[in-house]
């Protein structure tokens, strides 16, 4: 690991290009959508597809019904799930919204791309258009994300599917515990905040929390209850998954993959996202100290969590099978 000094000055001089809203303070670089690639893959292992095995009779299902069916990824980023959809579906019609422009020099012939502000609508899209929407770890960085659900259900034709995905902001021990997040507080120096850390307080936890308080709105709610009070959607079934970091978890499928995936995925993560910790008011001297107890803590046996629901719109009667 580079020294403190060294890290230090890498932190005040990185300029990491953003998104275009006020809320989702992340980088859109190149760094940033491979780590989500790696992400995408963990969602894969994690849901056992590119879609929960829970719904997969569901969804295959309205692709053989329609002679060419249309699916939505909603915040697509680097568009790796629309395009393996349009690769795995070739006879359908794939779309893929983002707010900031991405080059997809692969692209499948059926994938199409169209920039666009999610919380003023879809463009040159009539209402009822589509038969899937997917939309993963979008809705807690919008301003309004229940408006986000209303754009989506307004665009899905009724019957249609819609697969919500997202993660969340707080760690766990191998048990499954909690964790108690390591909360700064500016008022003091780097080396007191650090002696003064709550007794067995998580700074891996405590990233976390200080992320989701900076890019998570506060008009936020788990994604199932989201659905249930906009009251458009039918045959609601929800799931939480574990990600094990840097081990292979208890009891879990692929585990391994995903435990070598995470230690990736989460080491970048704070990179990529040390810019926007200082623009929230972390001293860029706090940067490195806190990166050092937050990789030492990749040696423990820690879990993230991510959340899963899907739902029909309301106009046919149908009940998923669980």
């Amino acid at each position: 690991m580079a020294t403190r000094s060294s890290n230090q000055e890498q932190y005040s001089a990185s300029k990491l290009p953003l998104s275009s809203t006020q809320l989702y303070q992340l980088p859109t670089d190149v760094a940033e959508m491979n780590r989500l690639g790696l992400q995408h893959r963990l969602w894969f292992l994690m849901i056992g597809g590119l879609y929960p095995t829970f719904i997969v009779d569901a969804l295959q299902g309205i692709m053989r019904e329609n002679v060419h069916p249309t699916v939505a990824d909603i915040g697509c980023g680097s568009a790796i799930w629309a395009m393996e959809m349009a690769r795995l579906f070739p006879e359908s019609e794939v779309v893929g919204f983002d707010l900031n422009e991405q080059t997809y020099s692969d692209a499948p012939e059926n994938f199409r791309f169209k920039q666009c502000d999610l919380t003023k609508g879809l463009p040159e899209i009539q209402n009822a258009t589509f038969d899937v929407i997917h939309c993963r770890c979008v809705a807690q960085h919008v301003s309004n994300p229940l408006g986000l659900i209303s754009v989506i259900a307004d665009a899905l034709k009724p019957g249609g599917l819609l697969l919500l995905a997202d993660g969340d902001w707080v760690a766990f021990d191998e048990d499954r515990r909690p964790l108690v997040p390591f909360i700064y507080n500016p008022a003091i120096n780097e080396q007191e905040r650090h002696k003064r850390a709550q007794p067995g307080s998580s700074f891996y936890a405590g990233w976390l929390h200080l992320m989701g308080n900076i890019t998570r709105s506060p008009f936020y709610q788990p994604i199932d209850q989201m659905l249930l009070q906009h009251g458009g959607f039918v045959d609601l079934y929800a799931q939480n998954y574990f990600s094990p970091i840097n081990w292979s978890g208890r009891d879990l499928e692929n585990g391994t993959e995903m435990g070598a995936i995470m230690n990736l995925n989460m080491k970048a993560f704070f990179r990529n996202s040390a810019e926007a910790a200082i623009r929230s008011g972390v001293a860029s001297s706090m940067l490195p100290i806190w990166e050092e107890e937050y990789l030492k803590e990749f040696g423990s046996r820690r879990y993230n969590i991510w959340h899963y629901a899907t739902a029909r719109k309301m106009g046919i009667s149908s009940v998923l099978k669980k």
